[in-house]
């Protein structure tokens, strides 16, 4: 094992304070002004407060870090901070108080000021390091560079169709959805004859072999050169001949070669004599690979193969996924069912992305434009341009002449009415548990921890809340010396269907202001991987979530090393990548409560669109109530994963209370 070790570098310490080269560091045309030191083992009250704070730094488990979910698990397991002698009231009043910083947080605290007025004195608590929520910013420093990556939320999708209040948001935050397709160079990649692929492993296909898709060919539904799987294995192209060609060189068996080729490109209708109307609620019932074997009788090669595609993006395997919303994000089958008009009617996938804003942190942008225009001193600038150089100055964050304070490391652990007017929060920070009053309140939390927080809601609604579901996920990037080794194999981003992580690509190839991906090979950049937790089999959604969440938390950072130097390896070698000395950094960014999706109890099913279900199936719906002057946002309260739900609940959350004023 050690001499394993070695070869995968595992020996070698990668942490980041080995390669901070002082305090002004570029990347291209990019300066940006670096700190000190990252917060190391400072206390976190007192970090804040300091110069040298700065958490997109920090490296390792990031995510739910360690420090940033234990108090909430104690509160799960039955701890309360309910009786005033265990806690110090501080004195501090305020006219909202938000418990949870991050996007629909941040959006409660800016509708609530839009319509309270400049002076309106709020109060955020977050049980992170950083703010942002999901929306999480990861920077590397390396040679004098700054490279900035995503560690979750990825992007504003379809901002031409975001509801009234989220465009109303980004608007007034600068964001100009009109300059997506020029900030995002999707020729970069296809000018470096670089295309997706697919990774099959030795462990599940017999052998290890990377193969890329075919030089030059853009699929034609994404009209993007910026997809994770080969472009002639989109639904968008789906041609006999190309997608033959692609399987014949994969290591496949003939069996599972035909079948995958029917699906994509054959005509057999394998639900025939229902009716259009019989086929969508038929397969709105059961999941992709209940498709796969009930209607298709297809091997279990073939479903190896299909298993984790666009996991990233839904959150879980096809398993899991109703047949009918797999199809709608483009996995094969609908062509042969005669549903391909009938899906694109209804939001058929993929799609152009071009119109799509991709910030280089994802929207961590958003959030970082959110905090500056709720306290202007954290950071300098005014466009959507400048936020991604901008250094912010986390001191001065919570200070105590700024109407907007955002306190880091609180975590909101009880919640209750003192009379019909006031709300008092009790925050658990660096050990020490605190009181604050407000005139409202907007639970901006994940739902499922709100009971335990506020437990004088009314049992239904506590009932409903407990009921909430998330998606565990890992977002990873890792830092690499240069990335001639995808030049050499073509590749800028490959499915990985039987791998630890799932899919793997270069970052995206951005320009904003003065900050610039990478433009050369021979230059370091970001390889972004995901990994989605699941245990798969005959398990029930809620249930493999729950033990998702648990392997998340029980594995530790030297595993996740392990694999990503193992399948990079693996993946790259024939490019001459070597992980022991081209990896310069990890950070992993685990999220236990991952995507929010609804769930049905009766049946045991989720739905990416919920919203055509029946309102008594909406278990949200009587979670997000108000009560009192307390209100609750969050993407749970519409069971979206999508940073505009976020948005719209928060808005709404802070017009019901600001309509009982």
């Amino acid at each position: 094992m050690k001499s394993k070790d070695s070869v995968l570098g595992m020996d070698r310490d990668i942490t980041r304070r080995d390669f901070l080269n002082g305090a002004t560091v570029a990347v291209g045309s990019t300066v940006l002004t670096a700190p000190l030191s990252v917060f190391g083992d400072t206390g976190p009250q007192s970090a804040q407060m300091s110069s040298d704070y700065y958490p997109p730094l920090s490296d390792g488990l990031r995510g739910s870090h360690p420090g940033s979910f234990e108090a909430a698990h104690l509160i799960r397991d039955g701890k309360r901070w309910d009786n005033p002698e265990d806690s110090e009231d501080i004195g501090e009043t305020y006219d909202l108080v938000v418990v949870g910083g991050g996007i629909s947080g941040l959006a409660a605290a800016y509708f609530f000021q839009k319509e309270a007025g400049p002076d309106a004195r709020i109060l955020i608590v977050d049980n992170h390091d950083d703010f942002g929520g999901h929306a999480k910013r990861n920077e590397f420093e390396y040679e004098g560079r700054t490279l900035v990556d995503l560690g979750g939320t990825e992007f504003i999708e379809q901002p031409d169709e975001y509801p009234v209040h989220a465009r109303a948001l980004i608007e007034d935050l600068g964001i100009d959805p009109d300059q997506s397709d020029i900030v995002f160079d999707h020729d970069l990649y296809p000018s470096l004859k670089l295309r997706g692929g697919i990774f099959f492993d030795k462990e599940t296909f017999a052998k290890d072999q990377l193969v890329a898709g075919r030089e030059g060919l853009v699929p034609g539904d994404m009209q993007t050169a910026y997809v994770t799987l080969p472009a002639e294995l989109e639904n968008g192209v789906a041609d006999v001949e190309l997608v033959t060609d692609f399987l014949d060189r994969s290591p496949l068996s003939d069996k599972a070669r035909a079948e995958i080729l029917e699906l994509f490109c054959g005509d057999i209708d394998f639900m025939a004599g229902k009716s259009i109307d019989e086929k969508k609620i038929q397969l709105r019932s059961i999941s992709y690979v209940d498709f796969l074997n009930d209607f298709v009788a297809a091997s279990q090669e073939t479903i190896d193969f299909f298993l984790m595609w666009r996991a990233s993006y839904m959150g879980n395997g096809v398993d899991l996924t109703p047949a009918l919303d797999a199809m709608r994000y483009g996995l094969p089958g609908a062509r042969g069912l005669g549903l391909v008009d009938t899906l694109r009617s209804i939001g058929y996938q993929p799609r152009s992305i071009r119109e799509d804003l991709h910030f280089p942190d994802g929207n961590a942008s958003v959030a970082r434009l959110l905090v500056r225009r709720l306290i202007p001193d954290a950071a300098p600038g005014d466009s959507m341009h400048d936020i991604i150089s901008a250094k912010f100055d986390y001191s001065k964050l919570d200070q105590e002449d700024s109407p907007v304070r955002l306190r880091l490391n609180a975590t909101g652990v009880h919640v209750k009415h003192i009379n019909e007017s006031t709300v008092e929060m009790t925050y658990l920070q660096d050990g020490t548990a605190k009181r604050v009053r407000a005139k409202n309140c907007v639970l901006a939390c994940y739902h499922a921890i709100v009971p335990h927080i506020c437990p004088e809601l009314p049992e239904p609604q506590k009932d409903a809340l407990a009921k909430t579901i998330r998606m565990p996920l890992v977002s990873v990037n890792v830092l690499v010396d240069n990335w001639q080794a995808f030049e050499k194999l073509g590749i800028a981003s490959a499915y990985c269907p039987g791998s630890y992580f799932c899919d793997m690509r270069l970052t995206y190839p951005v320009r904003f202001g003065d900050y610039s991906s990478a433009r050369s090979t021979d230059e370091p950049i970001t390889v972004h991987l995901y990994r989605i937790p699941l245990p798969g089999g005959d398990v029930a959604a809620n249930e493999q979530f729950r033990l998702g969440r648990h392997e998340l938390l029980a594995t530790p950072f030297e595993t996740f090393e392990r694999n990503i130097r193992e399948q990079l390896g693996r993946m790259l070698k024939d490019g001459g990548f070597d992980p022991a000395r081209d990896i310069k950094g990890i950070t992993v960014n685990r999220w236990p409560h991952g995507y929010s999706v609804g769930y049905d109890y009766a049946s045991g099913k989720m739905n990416y669109w919920s919203d055509e279900w029946s309102d008594d199936k909406k278990l949200w719906l009587a979670g997000r109530q108000r009560f009192g002057r307390i209100a609750v946002a969050n993407s749970d309260a519409r069971a979206s994963a999508m940073t505009e739900s976020a948005i719209e609940e928060a808005h709404r959350a802070t017009t019901e209370l600001l309509n009982e004023s």
